[in-house]
């Protein structure tokens, strides 16, 4: 961040409390030449991803430990000290397995519109009742703030540094408007490392594929809002992955660090979008959320241990500067790939600590990936796997073609995404170091998508009966040279 706040002299000047010729406190977590610091000394964000949930009374409200991380017939706890407590014990536990961050997910993101409303309303529970909504006004607004506070103490207490999902919505001032209040109460507040400001904007942001020029011009609105009233606390933006190219483009946002969310939906799929991070995104990048679901039944608790450790290691050395795991707990959410993701299963107990209520649940095997973990003993490369070009292993039709840019060179690292008729499947695959693409799909694409970082996209249709069937017996479309203009504000 150091180097960012050198380019915002000027304006710092304007909107901080202290002189300019102040160095900025060391005490707060800071990027320098591209790696996080802390106190001076190297600092690799080891996080866990936690769902926080907001419980209320007639007088107050508070932080609460996600009601789904325990069973569904009883909550064991309904008061601000007794929810306190218990998040005590699950934060103590997190840093006993090697965690050292802890990315919160939904108290600070769960503010919505109701239905035809136009005041923001805040989500939480009353009791044993059903969630909720309360106007993000007044006395709600103070007690929630409190809530957070009072959440931000327990990190304090438990060692740990919060990445706080808060919730834009570009065009949505008064979304804004409350992370102005988070940044203003906070500022001061080193166990708060970063805001993420937006989480998977593929599947959340409306419209789907908004313009490149568009999103840059949120972005730096978003980070200039931030630097106002939080000068020493970094920003970042959670990515689905390589396909966000297309619109939420990682080399363009003007965020401290890039947040990236590989799942393995396709054989090796996160080991090799790591891959694709660190070739061909020249912005700081962590692992914000992966994990491989596992119950030790239809998949073996060893299954995801090795994943763990394989994207771990390949993260290192890629180039990330960080790592986090979704999540804390299994859940019952009804379905499998989702519900058995969690560090710690739904069965027995585990002790947190004197004085502590213990954890519902057993610690799984995946936890030792993360205990004592030393980005300094990975050894080897980044590692470029054989299914790199076409890790989905199909072979039923194909697109073929070439990304150049303006000067008719190569582009390596372009994405190509090829759909069916009616939106619903797509495959995509990157292009080799001579701009050469070839992209494999079990269906004849009907539609396709063709990007690479600081790049306009280009996009056309296909009909199914252009494909010809060539001497490999395998069905081809040709889309020629496509070439990609650069982006002048990528610059």
């Amino acid at each position: 961040m150091g180097a960012c706040l050198k380019g915002l002299v000027v304006g710092l000047c304007v909107f901080t409390l202290t002189s300019c010729s102040q160095e900025e406190p060391t005490e707060f977590i800071r990027l320098e030449n591209g790696h996080f610091l802390e106190q001076g000394a190297p600092f690799f964000p080891v996080a866990l991803n936690y769902i926080a949930d907001l419980q209320w009374n007639d007088t107050a409200c508070w932080a609460a430990s996600c009601r789904n991380y325990e069973r569904a017939d009883r909550y064991r706890f309904r008061s601000r000290d007794s929810s306190l407590k218990q998040i005590e014990g699950e934060f103590t536990l997190i840093k006993r397995m090697g965690f050292n961050t802890v990315r919160i997910v939904g108290i600070a993101s769960d503010l919505v519109f109701p239905p035809d409303g136009n005041v923001l309303h805040l989500s939480g529970r009353f009791g044993d009742g059903d969630d909720s909504l309360y106007t993000f006004a007044g006395a709600h607004e103070e007690r929630y703030l409190q809530a957070i506070d009072e959440l931000l103490q327990v990190a304090e207490r438990t060692d740990l540094k919060i990445i706080l999902l808060v919730r834009l919505v570009p065009g949505e001032q008064q979304y804004e408007q409350r992370l102005e209040r988070l940044a203003q109460r906070f500022r001061d507040r080193p166990v708060l490392m970063a805001y993420d400001l937006f989480n998977e904007p593929l599947y959340f942001d409306l419209p789907h594929h908004r313009p490149k020029e568009d999103v840059y011009t949120v972005v730096q609105r978003w980070r200039q809002l931030v630097r106002r009233h939080a000068p020493h606390q970094l920003v970042t933006i959670g990515l689905v992955g390589v396909p966000e190219v297309f619109s939420w483009d990682p080399d363009i946002l003007d965020v401290d660090f890039i947040s990236f969310h590989p799942y393995e939906y396709e054989p090796e799929q996160v080991p090799n979008e790591i891959h694709w991070y660190g070739e061909h995104v020249n912005k700081p990048w962590i692992i914000g959320e992966t994990s491989i679901p596992a119950d030790n039944d239809s998949v073996p608790y060893s299954d995801q241990l090795a994943f763990a450790r394989k994207t771990l290691a390949q993260t290192v050395a890629c180039g990330g500067i960080g790592y986090s795991w979704w999540q804390f707990k299994d859940v019952r959410w009804g379905k499998f790939h989702a519900d058995h993701m969690g560090v710690m299963d739904r069965h027995g107990w585990t002790a947190a600590g004197p004085g502590l209520p213990p954890v519902e649940g057993t610690i799984k095997p995946v936890a030792s990936a993360f205990m004592g973990f030393d980005p300094d003993s990975v050894q080897g490369s980044c590692v470029k796997l054989d299914n790199y070009y076409n890790f989905s292993s199909l072979s039923s039709a194909k697109l073929t073609g070439r990304i150049v840019d303006q000067d008719r060179q190569p582009i390596a690292g372009g994405v190509v995404l090829g759909w069916n008729a009616d939106w619903t499947r797509s495959y995509y695959t990157i292009s080799k170091p001579d701009g050469s693409f070839t992209l494999y799909g079990d269906f004849r694409f009907q539609h396709w998508m063709v990007s690479a970082t600081r790049h306009a996209m280009v996009r056309g249709d296909c009909a199914p009966n252009t494909f010809l069937t060539g001497n490999d017996g395998i069905p081809e479309l040709y889309l020629g040279e496509l070439e990609l203009e650069w982006l002048p504000f990528a610059d």
